[in-house]
């Protein structure tokens, strides 16, 4: 699901203008057909680009007050427990949880990802291309945090108003992935995956995007989401 906007250059000639319902339908459409690629942007300098995100849809439309998170997945009762995190903190971005278990697997001024441990010790046989997992390139089964890229303007869908810490976010829920052969299955209980998104004092929206089957609750993301802080080093990436 990332670099999606590289891929679709590559397959379909150069992009012209469209809406954003047409990009995130395009996004959303190519969401499992490439692995994230490292591109380096100029960004006051040079910065590692961030992948495009795929495209969210409502899990619920509010137009009230921001409501508490249903204290679930999906799937069911919660598979995972939030921890305080004790490793080396990233660059552009320090968290206070992680999942037991997870640790930072890559850390760069325009994200980081966070992978389940088995990620540290791929083993000789083990192929990142195919496992992605083990790619700190890779979003796949991961979380990962970034701001919203450069040509992003906050979310663009209706989403569930929730509350981050002092803040106000917006929790929304994964459109199912596809690739050319069809529809990725979602995980288990239906599960698509969660982006939150929350607007930060500049305008520009911090972006915490949960990968299907994770396993972690609706009030866990928010809980994680609360315990990110955003650097003066923090970038955005370019598409």
């Amino acid at each position: 699901m990332n670099d999606l906007r590289d891929h679709f250059h590559e397959i379909a000639g150069p992009m012209t203008a469209v809406d954003n319902n047409q990009v995130e339908a395009d996004l959303t459409r190519g969401r499992r057909a490439l692995r994230r690629r490292r591109s380096v942007q100029a960004v006051a300098g040079s910065a590692f680009g961030v992948a495009a995100l795929a495209a969210a849809i409502a899990v619920a439309t509010s137009t009230g007050a921001p409501t508490a998170p249903a204290d679930r997945t999906t799937a069911g009762a919660p598979t995972v427990q939030l921890v305080a995190y004790k490793g080396e903190q990233p660059k552009g971005f320090t968290v206070d949880k992680v999942p037991d278990g997870w640790f930072v697997q890559t850390s760069e001024q325009g994200y980081l990802t966070i992978a389940p441990e088995k990620a540290k010790n791929p083993g000789p046989d083990v192929n990142p291309s195919e496992e992605p997992v083990y790619n700190p390139d890779s979003f796949e089964d991961k979380i990962a945090i970034m701001l919203e890229s450069k040509d992003q303007s906050g979310p663009s869908r209706e989403g569930k108003k929730v509350k981050v810490g002092d803040k106000e976010g917006v929790l929304l829920k994964s459109l199912q992935g596809v690739t050319p052969d069809g529809k990725v299955p979602p995980a288990a209980g239906g599960d698509t995956g969660w982006e939150l998104w929350l607007q930060q004092p500049s305008g520009i929206y911090l972006i915490v995007q949960v990968w299907q089957g994770v396993g972690l609750t609706e009030s866990q993301i928010v809980e994680l989401g609360a315990g990110v802080h955003v650097h003066k080093d923090a970038v955005q990436g370019v598409g």
